[in-house]
């Protein structure tokens, strides 16, 4: 029997993000009113946003295009490369995991397969070297598709040479995990870091220290 391949995704399981952080710092660069306004539909504002972030992510619309749509929507007062800090910097460790991965890296091989766009991407790889466990990564914005599309699964196993069967991919997104099931891929539902450590105990894949 083969050593399954892990796949982890990366936001919420490798990395916490948060949206509000870079929201609140953007709205040091509003009118007063306007900032007050867009807090008070914070939610609202996230969910109109995503249509157009799905665009970032899936390779469609550059971040330049993405801020110059944001700005003209919102009124910003910042520059670009004001903009690309604050949009960059909401990410931190989610330490378990991260150091789990780790271990788990000296005895399987590891993956990364995420929907981000490529200003995150350079972001975390130089932000969080404790993501050089993978030994590869499939990202949203170059397959030119998103999870939990099937088409993102089969382009992202067949960049790596991998075969569905042959690998456990865990996210916390339920539709994401439901997305690799349909392509065969056995998936976890990640939750915590203890029931991560559980559900892979439960196939048998334990990190070497343990």
């Amino acid at each position: 029997m083969s050593i399954p391949s892990i796949i982890f995704d990366l936001g919420n399981v490798l990395l916490f993000f948060d949206q509000g952080k870079a929201l609140r710092a953007l709205a040091q660069h509003l009118n007063p009113l306007t900032a007050m306004l867009l807090w008070a539909r914070k939610d609202e504002f996230l969910k109109d946003l995503r249509a157009e972030a799905d665009l970032l992510e899936s390779g469609r619309m550059s971040l330049e295009q993405f801020y110059s749509r944001l700005k003209a929507k919102i009124g910003l007062s910042i520059d670009f490369e004001g903009f690309q800090r604050i949009w960059n910097d909401i990410f931190s460790p989610n330490e378990p995991v991260l150091t789990l991965a780790q271990q788990l890296s000296t005895s399987h091989n590891c993956y990364i397969f995420s929907n981000t766009n490529a200003s995150h991407f350079d972001y975390v790889k130089s932000t969080f070297p404790a993501l050089n466990f993978a030994k590869g990564w499939s990202l949203s914005h170059e397959l030119g598709a998103m999870k939990p599309a099937r088409e993102f699964y089969d382009q992202a196993l067949a960049q790596h040479s991998l075969q569905a069967a042959d690998c456990v991919f865990i996210d916390d997104l339920e539709r994401n995990v439901l997305g690799a099931r349909a392509a065969g891929i056995d998936a976890i539902h990640y939750r915590s870091p203890e029931q991560l450590v559980t559900d892979l105990a439960a196939r048998g894949i334990t990190p070497p220290s343990i």
